[in-house]
C-alpha cells in the first residue's frame, strides 16, 4: 500500500468540529483515499476494532447512520465549504 501522510488531511478537521481531530483524520482518510476499515487500520497500525468503534462514533456525531451515509455526508460538506469560499471572493 502507499504511504498516506495523515497530516494531508488534517486542515479538513476543520470542517467537522464535532469530531475530534482524529476521528476528522480518519473519515477524511477512508474517504478521500477509498480506504476500507481494513486498510486503515493497516495503515495506521492499529486494530480494524479501533477503527470501527471510531468510526461508528463519528457516524452517530455526523447523525448518519452507514458508512455509506458517512461518505457521503463528508464529501458534501468539503464540497459545501469550497463552495462557499470560492464565491465569497
Amino acid at each position: 500500500m502507499a504511504a498516506v501522510d495523515p497530516s494531508q488531511f488534517s486542515a479538513l478537521g476543520k470542517f467537522f468540529p464535532e469530531l475530534t481531530e482524529l476521528q476528522a483524520v480518519h473519515v477524511c482518510m477512508l474517504v478521500f483515499n477509498h480506504l476500507s476499515v481494513e486498510e486503515l487500520a493497516e495503515l495506521r497500525d492499529i486494530a480494524p476494532n479501533t477503527v470501527k468503534e471510531s468510526m461508528s462514533s463519528a457516524q452517530k456525531k455526523l447523525g448518519v447512520s452507514s458508512m455509506k451515509l458517512l461518505r457521503t455526508s463528508v464529501i458534501n460538506r468539503v464540497l459545501l465549504h469550497i463552495a462557499i469560499y470560492i464565491f465569497k471572493e
